[in-house]
């Protein structure tokens, strides 16, 4: 009974991270994704620091600065851009080849040869994101694509080189994320002051938008998926990582009128299923990313 509570409750992540396209487009229409994705990490990375009040140390704080910005702070806005661009369900979906870089860069970084059922999963990720674009209704951005495309390979390399690296003997999983939260978005400061400042006037619906994404699906997700990883496991909680799509699709026909076709559909199902295809007995994909408590998939 407690492994079904907890197994619930870091289905909630997913939830959580699915819901952060269709919050971006209903109460963030303001196309600042610089100053969205700075507010989402900023606030909250700083409240964590403050927290657990440990603070990196030696090559630590490089390490922190270098993984902040490949795990949160470009891949936040990057997400924000494909956000803006894309309806959520096909964005959130695109972040799921996340699992091929994943992989290439294992094999690469870590040595960790791919196996057969490695190559599997990628052959149906491709599969699946071609159905998406087959015969597509609406005009896809190429500039949301990318985005989307590039952020997920970026924090690709963040997964793996936190599973390369590891984290500091003594600092909690928790700590070590506020760590890449406050230094990965004190980045974009600099980027939001040349190309978005100042800051945009926002209406209230704006900045509830903001500190939901914040609170909500930056804060407590993690605080639930690092609570998952060690309750359940980090293989049954990347087995939860479609509910990410799913929640995006679902979200996007209901508050957004988004339609999607039986091609969608299918290409849906094949990148869901090549995540299970992945995970069977697949220590690849698992040593570099989920054993080490990462999220795969895009927040989002």
């Amino acid at each position: 009974m407690k492994d079904f509570k907890d197994t619930l409750l870091t289905m909630l992540t997913p939830i959580l991270w699915g819901s952060t396209y269709m919050i971006t487009a209903v109460w963030i229409p303001i196309d600042r994704p610089i100053f969205v994705a700075l507010m989402r990490g900023l606030p909250i990375g700083l409240i964590l620091l403050l927290c657990y009040r440990t603070f990196p140390k030696g090559i630590w704080l490089f390490r922190s600065i270098l993984l902040g910005s490949l795990n949160i702070g470009i891949f936040f806005l990057l997400l924000f851009i494909a956000a803006y661009r894309l309806p959520g369900g096909i964005a959130s979906i695109i972040g799921s080849v996340q699992p091929v870089f994943i992989i290439l860069l294992s094999w690469l970084i870590l040595k960790e040869k791919p196996t057969t059922k490695s190559y599997l999963a990628i052959g149906m990720i491709m599969v699946g994101v071609f159905l998406l674009f087959f015969k597509q209704q609406a005009a896809i951005d190429p500039i949301g694509v990318l985005a989307a495309l590039t952020g997920s390979a970026l924090m690709s390399l963040g997964v793996v080189l936190t599973k390369h690296w590891g984290k500091p003997e003594g600092v909690s999983q928790m700590a070590f994320t506020s760590w890449q939260l406050f230094f990965g978005s004190l980045i974009l400061i600099p980027a939001f002051l040349l190309f978005e400042g100042p800051v945009p006037p926002l209406s209230g619906a704006n900045i509830l938008g903001i500190a939901f994404i914040a609170i909500f699906n930056t804060g407590l997700a993690y605080f639930l998926w690092f609570r998952g990883i060690e309750k359940i496991g980090p293989a049954k909680a990347s087995f939860l990582n479609p509910l990410n799509p799913l929640t995006a699709f679902f979200l996007g026909y209901l508050m957004l009128g988004q339609t999607i076709n039986f091609l969608q559909v299918l290409g849906v199902i094949i990148i869901i299923s090549s995540v299970f295809v992945s995970q069977s007995k697949g220590k690849v994909k698992r040593s570099a990313a989920a054993g080490n408590g990462q999220p795969q998939n895009s927040f989002q």
